[in-house]
């Protein structure tokens, strides 16, 4: 359900920015908790009917009659009530969601099992969204529940669905039984060894900055556009059709010049700094459009920042535990650091009456992540190097000659459904140390002869450094090479997004063969 209409919903039984976004967000004190429970609940559960599905299914299902149930309870207490729940439910189906794909497809076609059953999620997203358009009227709350209330049954419909078809792969036993033995791990013992890697503590402080940012506007930012732009649910949710791929494309395809034109330090200060600029100036909107000019303006640099970036905080992800339980701790701090802010935001504006103040945050916190990137030490880049747009170009290459030998049907949506689960495919785990690696080690050719990290604090490194006397950039930074117990991950020694076979399967004869149709 998209936060617009929801923002939009709680509005007319609370007037005040705080208790709005109390209402939004009270999930969130929560669900920083939710996630890495109920990752590591559905990694050790074994029903008859798998350990994924009865989440997903009692979630849905869940998530469903509290949807409903906005429509029908009266007064601001009830409705908080059932938004947490249904926020809830909504935490623990995200997380077995994106965890049951391979295990039900195989990794070596996860993504596009993903990419299908996000085409079926668009499609219902769509059909509420048309409803919003067609239907709402923001002088009478009497239209305001027919979308609810048929997003309530398709939800409940996928439910009763998802319990009766899914079924995990016969061969990802081998993979639930590593979750819950050798893999098992104390989640105090993870954290620390992710924050003691290269650049560590600098890129979480800033990636949690700028996820305190985002939320501290989310849903205040609505009451801006309705409340002082004059902009209801139908013009808002147009903005958000008129922002969503459109702006993600045109992201991507001038964030790749932009990575090239500019350095990496020059961007990984430079984009926050002018992230922090758009919003300032958000600051004198007069009209809804000017904020989506905003976000076309500031789309290129943000696809550029996580290009150059991206092999950075994939070395981030977690090592230990099944694929529920890395997400979830994954996750779980950018729920609780994204609600901080939106209460101070909140505060802010119900005290001075002031909705434009709420921009300040994001400002702020830019300049913030700008300023702490100062300190990251990027790898020098070398002739060897991952080139992430490459990989990612070559890949897609592989992709196209797989689907022209199938159908684009067969190729991009049938595929998923098709060939058989190895139990190496079925273990979802993998998923995570492939994305880890899927871009190689930044930090792997910068080891010193001794094997040591460089740790002398300084500017940060670029090409213009003296070199030593072979003729080689100084050591930075060498990061942890190999996860512990994976011997094989090697990153930029496999090929297309670190796997050698067509269409991304797994790499050579330790897993399952021919993959065109994955």
């Amino acid at each position: 359900m998209s936060g617009v209409l929801i923002t939009l919903f709680v509005q007319q039984r609370a007037s005040g920015a705080l208790a709005v976004t109390f209402a939004l967000t009270a999930n969130r004190l929560l669900s920083w908790l939710t996630y890495p429970i109920a990752g590591r609940l559905s990694d050790r559960t074994t029903t008859r009917v798998g350990r994924r599905t009865p989440y997903m299914a009692a979630s849905l299902i869940v998530m469903g009659l509290a949807t409903w149930m906005f429509t029908v309870v009266q007064g601001y207490w009830l409705l908080v009530l059932f938004i947490v729940i249904a926020r809830q439910a909504a935490a623990v189906f995200t997380l077995t969601n994106v965890a049951v794909v391979p295990e039900v497809f195989g990794r070596s076609r996860w993504l596009k099992a993903l990419l299908l059953t996000t085409v079926l999620g668009t499609m219902a997203s769509l059909i509420i969204k048309a409803t919003v358009i067609t239907s709402w009227k923001q002088s009478d709350p009497s239209t305001w529940n027919l979308p609810f209330q048929i997003a309530a049954i398709i939800l409940v419909v996928v439910g009763l669905t998802i319990l009766v078809l899914v079924r995990e792969a016969p061969a990802a036993a081998g993979g639930a039984e590593a979750d819950r033995t050798r893999r098992a791990r104390p989640t105090a013992d993870e954290l620390r060894d992710i924050l003691s890697g290269p650049n560590a503590k600098v890129l979480v402080t800033g990636s949690l900055l700028f996820w305190a940012g985002i939320g501290s506007t989310a849903y205040v930012a609505v009451l801006f556009f309705q409340r002082v732009l004059h902009a209801g649910a139908s013009a808002q949710t147009i903005a958000g059709l008129a922002t969503g791929l459109p702006v993600f494309l045109l992201g991507l395809a001038l964030g790749v010049p932009l990575s090239r034109w500019l350095t990496p330090m020059q961007l990984a200060i430079g984009a926050p700094f002018l992230g922090a600029v758009l919003a300032g100036v958000q600051y004198f909107d007069t009209h809804l459009w000017q904020a989506v000019i905003l976000s076309y303006i500031g789309a290129p640099f943000i696809g550029a920042y996580l290009i150059v970036m991206a092999p950075l905080l994939l070395q981030l992800l977690p090592r230990a535990g099944g694929l529920g339980e890395r997400l979830g701790v994954l996750l779980s701090p950018f729920n609780l650091v994204s609600v901080i802010l939106a209460y101070i935001a909140a505060v802010t504006v119900d005290a001075t009456g002031n909705y434009r103040l709420i921009w300040l945050f994001p400002a702020v916190t830019g300049l913030a992540h700008g300023i702490v990137n100062c300190w990251l030490r990027y790898p020098q880049k070398r002739s060897t190097s991952p080139d992430m747009v490459k990989r990612l170009w070559e890949w897609s290459v592989v992709q196209a000659e797989s689907m022209a030998e199938t159908g684009i049907v067969t190729g991009l949506l049938a595929a998923p459904l098709l060939g058989v689960v190895t139990e190496e495919d079925a273990d979802s785990a993998v998923v995570i140390d492939m994305a880890r690696n899927i871009l190689g080690n930044p930090y792997e050719e910068h080891l010193d002869e001794a094997g040591e990290e460089d740790d002398t604090p300084g500017e940060p490194t670029t090409e213009d450094e003296p070199s030593d006397p072979k003729g080689e950039s100084a050591p930075l930074l060498s990061g942890p090479a190999l996860a512990e117990g994976d011997p094989d991950d090697q990153g930029s020694t496999r090929g297309v997004l670190g796997v050698d076979q067509v269409g991304g399967g797994p790499v050579g004869d330790e897993e399952n063969g021919d993959q065109k149709l994955g």
